[in-house]
């Protein structure tokens, strides 16, 4: 069914999209990790900024390569006879999802649209590309 495989991209889009507002700004993530230091011992050897970092940096990757995935599977499915094709389109979907969400964050005065981090964001669709892409090419050869 055509819903069922383009509805995860689209859905997965709209909650990055979501959280490029003042929902998921660095404020409103440090003061959920410095509430959960309090419970969790092991990450109060961790300084609150730097597990902050690491957490919003893990979260791009993370979101853009699912993201890429939802992509590839709903390409795949319209092109079964083009993985390269589908590969390409899915990378260029997650790309411009990610340069939305830097200019919807560029809106607001808690957040900053910065470059950086639409190449952090391929950095994670890229990713799940190679990964994605190999078992792609693998299966067909079988």
């Amino acid at each position: 069914m055509l819903l069922s495989q383009w509805l995860p991209p689209l859905v997965w889009s709209g909650v990055i999209l979501f959280m490029s507002g003042e929902l998921g700004s660095a404020i409103y993530t440090w003061s959920l990790i410095a509430q959960l230091q309090k419970y969790f011992t092991f990450l109060q050897f961790v300084p609150t900024s730097e597990l902050n970092h690491i957490v919003r940096v893990a979260g791009h990757i993370l979101s853009y390569a699912l993201l890429m995935a939802f992509w590839l599977r709903a390409c795949r499915w319209q092109w079964p006879m083009y993985p390269i094709r589908a590969i390409l389109l899915s990378l260029i979907l997650t790309c411009l999802v990610g340069f939305l969400d830097e200019v919807r964050q560029s809106l607001y005065p808690s957040r900053t649209g910065k470059f950086s981090d639409v190449l952090l964001d391929m950095g994670g669709a890229l990713i799940a590309a190679l990964v994605l892409s190999f078992y792609l090419f693998r299966s067909r050869k079988k």
